[in-house]
């Protein structure tokens, strides 16, 4: 199986959400806690958020497939 860009991107990776405070801006960020502090997505909204998640991710696993980096699979 060719392990490319849509294969990863169709994992179900755990995502979580938290709140940012409105000291550090307010909004909401979007995370993946297995793959590190690279997969973050952050937003006014939590809509925004995943949907910059997904960006994120996609940027990252086409990043790390061209360097032949190992990306963790979900457990």
């Amino acid at each position: 199986m060719n392990k490319g860009v849509s294969y990863y991107m169709s994992l179900p990776y755990k995502t979580k959400l938290a709140k940012i405070p409105d000291c550090e801006g307010g909004g909401y960020a979007a995370y993946i806690p297995q793959l590190g502090p690279d997969f973050v997505g952050e937003g006014d909204t939590e809509e925004e958020a995943f949907s910059k998640l997904e960006i994120i991710k996609e940027v990252q696993f086409k990043e790390r497939l061209r360097r032949k980096e190992t990306i963790k699979e979900p457990k």
